[in-house]
């Protein structure tokens, strides 16, 4: 172990391939995980000789201790940017609230899912440019990345997008069209975030609407040079068999939120895996009226839950899994943690076991109508206490 020494005791643990979370000692030197102590190990009892002198012991009896949680797709930082229509908000202290934010829901990863859009405001490309800036500029907290969710008719600026993904800037970069034909279908909510009426929104898509073959040819740029560098690829709402061959052919690695059941189900049976909305299951049911994650979990159709627009979702998803009788607790919590960091190419956390990063969560559990709750958070082994 290295200088800084932790023992997480009494708690009960949540090792890898397992069931139910079992008592064990956590043992931490410096940013990872020295070993894992349970009863059938000959398990740390308490604070005495065994864990030898100047370890912190933390007592976390009546507790469970889980893998970090890794969030894929998150963009519930938007309202930090913008906590009011036309009030933006300076990006760093935007990503400083956000910070609070992930940790208060025991995700110490976090895909920050910004939409490079042709909207003007908050999902434009100077937002992405302005994002890209502060998270370089970040110190401490969760480790927080960017996944850029590209518009398939934003044709603008295209080589500066390919050079943000060429220099590792961009960690996952997700295919998306929600540009509708001609000028209808804009919603209350693209008029708030891009401070545009329907006079000036309306032409605008319309025009963007018209490059959308421009846009298929970039995107195929985009895959070639994301499998060039390893950067891990998804689709984002696939309603169809047509988008399942063209993502196929992109390379995806993941369908966000796909619109069915079997269409879920014929991703998986080509090795992709599926990402499904924490909110979806927790509300218990989708608020747009799609696919219910509970059906999609139950029927075996999921990989991976993400926070989506609302991180508490993402703590509380695996105990209502649990709760409602889909899946037991163990592989709940996997698709909150290890399936993600596996399908995100991070091997070094997800997992409690030794050598792997320290990246925990001390959750009290739900009780008597109240929601699971994060005590402490590690992240590379530093620990924050967000509860007494």
């Amino acid at each position: 172990m290295g200088d800084r020494q932790l023992a997480l005791v009494g708690g009960r643990v949540l090792r890898p391939d397992a069931d139910e979370p079992t008592e064990a000692t956590v043992l931490i030197g410096d940013s990872r995980i020295s070993a894992v102590h349970g009863l059938a190990d000959g398990a740390v009892a308490d604070s005495g000789p065994a864990l030898g002198h100047g370890v912190e012991v933390v007592d976390v009896a009546g507790r469970l201790v889980l893998p970090g949680i890794v969030d894929l797709h998150g963009d519930a930082f938007e309202r930090c940017l913008l906590p009011r229509p036309g009030v933006p908000v300076d990006v760093e202290l935007a990503l400083a609230d956000n910070d609070a934010q992930l940790l208060a829901a025991g995700i110490t990863t976090a895909y920050l899912s910004a939409t490079d859009s042709w909207e003007p405001g908050l999902r434009s490309r100077e937002t992405l440019r302005r994002l890209v800036d502060g998270l370089d500029r970040r110190t401490g907290g969760p480790d927080v990345r960017l996944h850029v969710r590209h518009e398939r008719c934003n044709v603008d600026d295209h080589d500066e997008l390919v050079r943000l993904l060429e220099a590792g800037r961009i960690a996952m970069l997700s295919y998306n069209d929600h540009t509708r034909d001609g000028d209808s279908g804009l919603s209350m909510t693209q008029f708030q975030r891009t401070g545009l009426s329907a006079n000036d929104l309306g032409p605008l898509q319309a025009d963007r609407a018209r490059q959308r073959d421009i846009g298929a040819d970039q995107e195929r740029e985009l895959a070639d040079v994301a499998r060039r560098i390893g950067c891990p690829t998804a689709s984002h709402d696939p309603d169809c068999e047509e988008h399942l061959r063209r993502d196929l052919e992109l390379g995806v690695a993941i369908a966000e939120f796909p619109m069915s059941i079997d269409l879920a189900a014929a991703y998986r049976k080509n090795g992709v895996a599926v990402l499904l909305g924490a909110p979806n299951l927790v509300r218990g049911g989708s608020h747009l009226g799609n696919l219910s994650v509970a059906d999609a979990l139950a029927a075996g159709a999921g990989d991976i839950l993400c926070s989506d627009y609302h991180y508490p979702s993402l703590l509380q998803a695996p105990f209502v899994a649990t709760t409602e009788g889909v899946m037991a607790f163990g592989p709940a919590w996997r698709q909150v943690s290890e399936t993600p960091a596996r399908v995100a190419g991070l091997d070094d956390r997800g997992r409690i076991g030794a050598g792997q990063r320290a990246d925990l969560v001390v959750v009290v559990p739900p009780t008597d109508g109240r929601p699971a709750a994060v005590e402490h958070v590690l992240v590379g082994g530093r620990r924050s206490d967000l509860r007494p």
